[in-house]
């Protein structure tokens, strides 16, 4: 099956480097987990979505890169999955409001498992004018209360609809 072009364009945007371990928040059906662990060197990748139903999908769509050990599932949210022993180096989300609409305690856990010098991608699809701005500025506002800062925005005339992804980083004194 082939992957629409915004999560194609997301996986360029993450471009993890060979052997960095990367979290998928929302994963759906699993398409940018395949993207991701398809790529030469990829690390390990955990991907969790609330929803039993996608991560079925999303198993079905990575069945080899699990049982190569490459990728794990699991059906949780954010703040309820099983992360104690996981650190990470890239965090990535699509369309997850929880990382732009308070009280987004989505950042706590994001802090609490992203590895030194790590960072966060929050892409979503821009369904309007304006809509790029008034989301980076929500999540500026949420994620700098947690600790982080806008380090990037990346841009894509995607279809069906243009994606935008703002890359944020702990501060120092975060």
């Amino acid at each position: 099956m082939r992957a629409s072009e915004r999560l194609a364009w997301a996986a360029g945007v993450v471009a993890p480097a060979p052997g960095q371990r990367v979290l998928e928040v929302g994963c759906g059906h699993g398409v940018l987990v395949d993207l991701l662990a398809g790529r030469p060197g990829a690390g390990p990748l955990v991907a969790v979505d609330r929803s039993a139903t996608m991560v079925a999908a999303a198993t079905r769509r990575n069945r080899a890169a699990i049982e190569a050990g490459r990728v794990s599932l699991q059906t949780a949210t954010l703040a309820t999955a099983d992360l104690l022993e996981h650190s990470f180096d890239v965090v990535v989300s699509f369309d997850v409001r929880a990382f732009w609409t308070p009280p987004a305690p989505e950042w706590d856990v994001v802090r609490r498992v992203l590895a030194p010098g790590g960072r966060v991608l929050v892409a979503f699809s821009v369904m309007g004018p304006g809509a790029d701005e008034a989301i980076r500025t929500a999540v500026r506002r949420v994620a700098g209360e947690r600790g982080f800062a806008e380090h990037a925005v990346h841009r894509a005339a995607t279809a069906p609809t243009p994606s935008a992804a703002i890359e944020l980083r702990p501060t120092p004194d975060g």
